[in-house]
């Protein structure tokens, strides 16, 4: 069996996630200013050694015999900073010490240590560290130089100067540096993290009160919503959702409630009938036609209990799916004609014009088509005064079969037509009782239609009839018949 992987909080994620988000911006905003800092730095370092290159070979050039101005910038210039303290060495060269300042001996590193010396036609050459104690670093940097004139030095005379400079403090600069942006992106990710918590929790506080909205709804209270809150638009339609389902819910457990009382009604009448007519005829000893009467009036319940478990079966396996259609093409015109014709009996004796119009082809249950429009015709037959006329008009249209089932009768009020297809609901003294008095039948109807995914809708008014409008989709690219056929007379 597999167990299921740990689940983490909301909070928790979006935490680490925050955390995470911090770390990584203030690791590359620390990176960069770090490398700024030290690029800035370095590039200091070298303008200050090529500086000093550049004025050794100007005295070279311009002042090779002035030994006090080499003095002065080897030995008195170096000592007289106090920032950027730099040890110089000039030699020849064959690597004969013409001057170095004080204390160069022990600092710069012997000439063959050294980075190669620059030519004289660039600033600075190559740089290189050394650390001739501990603690202390010295960028050092050389470059080779000309003396030109006469007198000493030597006229065109070449020399290598050598120039060090102590960028300990730099060094102690861009480490306490970098030890403060570590420190900041420590402490900065424990604030993420924290504030990334107390965030969290009151992102998710709406969720909590929608669970806790949840939690209180019950079988018996169906009735509070969440969406009378402003929640977030994240979670707006999520509120408005489920108060959808629960309005949903609401109405199924109030149909399913109203429909258990029904059931309990319709069922009662005839169980207490055959109860009460099996103790009247137990009472005393009845002759065998006694008996036969007794058996023949029980009979008719047993049918009439027959049809409403047949109806409520058949809408249980429609809603559940359950029901399979068996669609085959047909020609609508000759089903309809064998459901008049088993009308006409009924419709002759209550004096009733039968009446199709129109014709065309349905891809439909064929034998569930019949049912549903016989429900109707029924119900048009009992509703319609004698003299009167119902009649069945089809016609073919682009996507839709539209199938009118009209009578002059007497017509339903408007308050009622919201609620014709509902179970066991009834007008008066039952205008929807098509089958066997159970009030069932124009639900089934519309549980047909909704399995062929069409619709059924009814329009009437009191004393000038009814017309009930079924439209069943049809299949893109089938031949029309016309619109209308001469009238079929049934």
């Amino acid at each position: 069996m597999t167990r299921p992987g740990r689940s983490w909080s909301i909070v928790v994620r979006l935490s680490a996630s925050y955390a995470l988000i911090t770390i990584a911006l203030l690791s590359l905003f620390g990176a960069f200013l770090y490398w700024s800092l030290k690029e800035s730095l370095e590039v200091t370092a070298r303008n200050t050694l090529a500086d000093k290159i550049s004025v050794m070979r100007e005295i070279l050039t311009e002042r090779p015999n002035d030994q006090e101005a080499l003095e002065e910038e080897v030995q008195w210039e170096s000592t007289a900073r106090r920032q950027s303290v730099y040890y110089s060495r000039l030699v020849q060269e064959n690597g004969a010490l013409v001057i170095q300042s004080a204390g160069a001996q022990s600092l710069i590193p012997p000439l063959s240590a050294c980075p190669p010396p620059a030519p004289e036609d660039r600033p600075i050459g190559e740089t290189q560290e050394f650390h001739p104690a501990p603690g202390q670093t010295l960028l050092v940097s050389s470059a080779g130089a000309t003396a030109s004139g006469a007198g000493k030095p030597a006229a065109d005379q070449r020399f290598i100067y050598t120039v060090a400079l102590d960028v300990t403090t730099e060094r102690h600069i861009l480490n306490d540096y970098r030890n403060k942006l570590l420190l900041v992106l420590v402490a900065g990710s424990v604030v993420s993290a924290v504030a990334g918590t107390y965030v969290a929790r009151r992102g998710i506080r709406p969720i909590q009160e929608i669970s806790a909205a949840a939690h209180r709804i019950t079988a018996n209270v169906l009735a509070e919503r969440v969406g009378s809150t402003a929640w977030p638009r994240e979670l707006a339609s999520l509120a408005t959702e489920f108060d959808a389902m629960l309005q949903r819910l609401e109405d199924s457990f109030r149909r399913l409630s109203q429909f258990s009382a029904d059931i309990a009604h319709e069922l009662r009448t005839p169980v207490n009938n055959l109860m009460g007519e099996a103790e009247v005829a137990l009472r005393r000893e009845r002759s065998s036609g006694e008996y036969a009467r007794v058996i023949a009036s029980s009979l008719e319940e047993y049918h009439r209990l027959a049809e409403l478990i047949d109806s409520l079966l058949f809408l249980a396996r429609a809603e559940n799916a359950d029901l399979s259609l068996h669609k085959t093409w047909f020609q609508v015109t000759d089903e309809l004609g064998q459901l008049l014709s088993y009308h006409e009996l009924q419709a002759t004796e209550l004096e009733i014009k039968l009446s199709l119009f129109g014709d065309a082809q349905l891809f439909a249950d064929s034998s569930l088509f019949r049912r549903a429009i016989s429900n109707v015709v029924t119900n048009a037959l009992k509703h319609t005064p004698p003299g009167g006329s119902v009649s069945v008009e089809v016609y073919p249209q682009r996507d839709i079969v539209k199938i009118l089932v009209k009578d002059d009768g007497t017509g339903i009020p408007a308050e009622h037509l919201p609620r014709l297809f509902d179970r066991f609901y009834r007008v008066d003294s039952s205008r929807t009782t098509s089958v066997a008095g159970t009030g069932l039948g124009l639900a089934i109807v519309k549980s047909i239609v909704d399995l062929h995914g069409g619709s059924v809708t009814i329009q009437s008014e009191p004393g000038k009839g009814t017309v009930v409008t079924f439209e069943f989709p049809s299949l893109p690219g089938v031949k029309r018949e016309p619109e209308t056929q001469p009238a079929l007379r049934v």
